[in-house]
C-alpha cells in the first residue's frame, strides 16, 4: 500500500515514524502538500518582496540532497484549523502526496478586536480537536504526520496596535511578545497534540525565537516590515531549510529519536 508523508506545521517533538517504502525515494518525485493559511501561501500577490514562500523553495532544497519532488501550495490566507478540516480532501488527499506540511495556528489564535471580539476564533480545544483530527485522517492513508509550530510575531501594523491599544487587557501592545500571549499557548497545544499522537513536530516557534535571541540578531529580521505576523523572505528561507532537513531524515530512513526538537 502506499505510504503518504503528511507534515504538520508546528513546534518540535519527534517520535518513531513508520518508515516509508524505499521506492517512494527512489522510483520517481515525491509529491508534497504544503497546508496552511497565508504563511504558508503564494505571497508575491500581497508581498512582493517574498520571492519564494517555503513550498516554493522545497523542490530545490531537496534536489540538492538528491530528492525529486513537486510541491502543490494548498495554503489560503485568513483560514484556520476549522477550514483545513473541510477542504482535506479537496486540497491535499486528492494530490495523493507521499507527504503534507500542514501550518496553522495564527487565525485559530487571533481576536478579532476591530470586530468588537474577545476572544480567539477558535477555542484551543476546538484547534487541538481539528489538528487531531487531520492526523488522524491522513493516518488512514497510512500517512506519516509531521506538526510543525506557527511563526510567533511582534507588534508592527499601526492598524493592530491602534485596535488593541483602544481594549485594554486582551494583548499587551506595549510589550513586545505581547501579541504572543495567545499563540504561545497554541503552540504549546501543537506539542502536546504532536507527543498524544506520536508525530513528528518541526518547532518554527521556537526556532524563530532562538533567532531573535541571538546577539547581533532580531526577530524583526525575519517578520515582514509593518507587518510583523509573516515571515518574510529570509523567515521564509528559515522554514524550508527545517523541513528540508527533517525530509531528508525520514526519506533516508534514519532513526527518529523521541522527544526531539528540531530546530
Amino acid at each position: 500500500m502506499r505510504h503518504l508523508l503528511v507534515l504538520v506545521a508546528t513546534t518540535g517533538i519527534l517520535p518513531i515514524l513508520p518508515e516509508l517504502p524505499s521506492a517512494a525515494a527512489a522510483s520517481g518525485q515525491v509529491r508534497i502538500v504544503a497546508l496552511g493559511d497565508s504563511t504558508t501561501a503564494t505571497a508575491s500577490d500581497w508581498a512582493p518582496d517574498i520571492k519564494e514562500v517555503y513550498a516554493d523553495c522545497l523542490p530545490g532544497a531537496l534536489a540538492a540532497h538528491g530528492i525529486s519532488a513537486v510541491v502543490f501550495n494548498a495554503g489560503i490566507g485568513d483560514t484556520t484549523t476549522r477550514q483545513a478540516v473541510a477542504r482535506l480532501n479537496r486540497d491535499v488527499r486528492r494530490h495523493h502526496p507521499d507527504l503534507v506540511i500542514v501550518q496553522f495556528g495564527i487565525n485559530d489564535s487571533w481576536i478579532d478586536v476591530d470586530e468588537g471580539k474577545t476572544l480567539p476564533r477558535l477555542s484551543r480545544a476546538e484547534y487541538r480537536k481539528n489538528l487531531t483530527a487531520i492526523i488522524r485522517r491522513l493516518q488512514k492513508d497510512k500517512a506519516v504526520v509531521v506538526l510543525m509550530t506557527p511563526n510567533p510575531m511582534r507588534w508592527a501594523d499601526p492598524f493592530y496596535i491602534k485596535a488593541f491599544s483602544e481594549h485594554p487587557g486582551l494583548l499587551d501592545v506595549g510589550n513586545p511578545r505581547g501579541i504572543d500571549r495567545l499563540l504561545d499557548l497554541y503552540a504549546q497545544d501543537v506539542r502536546d497534540v504532536a507527543r498524544a499522537e506520536s508525530v513528528e513536530l518541526v518547532d518554527v516557534f521556537e526556532a524563530f525565537e532562538n533567532y531573535g535571541a541571538t546577539p547581533g540578531q532580531s526577530i524583526n529580521d525575519i517578520l515582514l516590515a509593518g507587518d510583523g505576523i509573516h515571515p518574510n523572505q529570509a523567515g521564509q528561507r528559515i522554514v524550508c531549510e527545517l523541513l528540508t532537513g527533517r525530509i531528508v531524515q525520514i526519506l533516508s530512513h534514519d532513526t527518529v529519536p523521541q522527544a526531539k526538537s528540531h530546530q
